[in-house]
């Protein structure tokens, strides 16, 4: 049965500290019913100084920038929810549920199967339903800024990176590297393993390749990579064999939606009580 997976994207707005503050605070106030305990925790840890300790504008901006982050990404959840609830006839008369968090820190939304990612520039959230009693493979994504350095080489197997030799100047390699990375973290988020194994051990494919299978140590994923304005994405599925697979699965609708209208539609449903 195909489950139509959508990726939402929402660039992080611009603005001195205190509007950045102005957005943390207004989201805060309207996630705060949908999200549990857990999540309330997970949020609140953001965006503020640790102990009280004092920052400099720059560390605020990336303090406040990851905080907001976080808090679009379960916004675009909700609000993307509550849209094909409406669209599907069912009346929000039913509120939707809160969102939680399972023991490995993703996020649990009863109907939807949902993995998160941020680049630093914008917030991300992969979604699919998850009808009630149906088996959903995981899945996870990954993004990073174009503008972001590239990872370490010890970070690669020898042979994954071209070299200017082969010629590429210096911004296509980082960009190749970026790319590949976008893929061994998605790998790694979907089969749970995280950094607890050396990157360098998964395979991304050659030059230019978009998609592959991964036989890790605890199953097999498909990945795909994706191009979106300004960065790279890479979405990673668990797989029992290929035969079951169905790629079209992965090659989701890629949707944007500015701060402002996020917020805006945020504010409209309501969860339950």
């Amino acid at each position: 049965m195909e489950r139509p997976l959508t990726i939402l994207c929402t660039p992080l707005p611009a603005g001195s500290s205190k509007e950045l503050e102005g957005w943390r605070c207004a989201l805060e106030a309207v996630l705060e019913p949908w999200l549990d305990e857990r999540q309330l925790a997970h949020v609140h840890r953001f965006g503020r100084s640790p102990n009280g300790q004092a920052e400099t504008p720059e560390t605020q901006q990336v303090v406040l920038r990851t905080a907001l982050s976080r808090l679009f990404a379960r916004a675009q959840l909700v609000t993307h929810a509550a849209q094909q609830t409406m669209a599907a006839n069912s009346p929000l008369a039913r509120p939707l549920p809160q969102l939680g968090m399972d023991t490995q820190g993703r996020p649990q939304f009863p109907g939807w199967h949902a993995a998160f990612s941020h680049s630093g520039e914008a917030a991300f959230c992969a979604l699919c339903p998850a009808p009630a009693g149906a088996a959903v493979p995981p899945h996870a994504l990954d993004a990073e800024s174009l503008l972001s350095p590239p990872p370490a080489p010890n970070a690669f197997a020898p042979a994954e990176l071209p070299r200017r030799k082969n010629g590429l100047s210096q911004q296509g390699i980082d960009r190749e590297a970026l790319r590949r990375w976008t893929i061994k973290e998605a790998l790694l988020k979907a089969s749970g393993l995280g950094l607890g194994m050396d990157p360098a051990r998964v395979p991304t494919g050659v030059f230019g390749q978009r998609a592959g299978i991964w036989h890790g140590p605890m199953d097999i994923f498909y990945w795909c990579s994706l191009p979106c304005p300004g960065h790279w994405l890479c979405l990673a599925q668990q797989v029992s064999a290929k035969a079951d697979f169905q790629p079209e699965i992965l090659r989701p609708l890629v949707l944007r939606q500015s701060p402002t209208s996020l917020l805006r539609a945020l504010s409209a449903p309501r969860p339950r009580g």
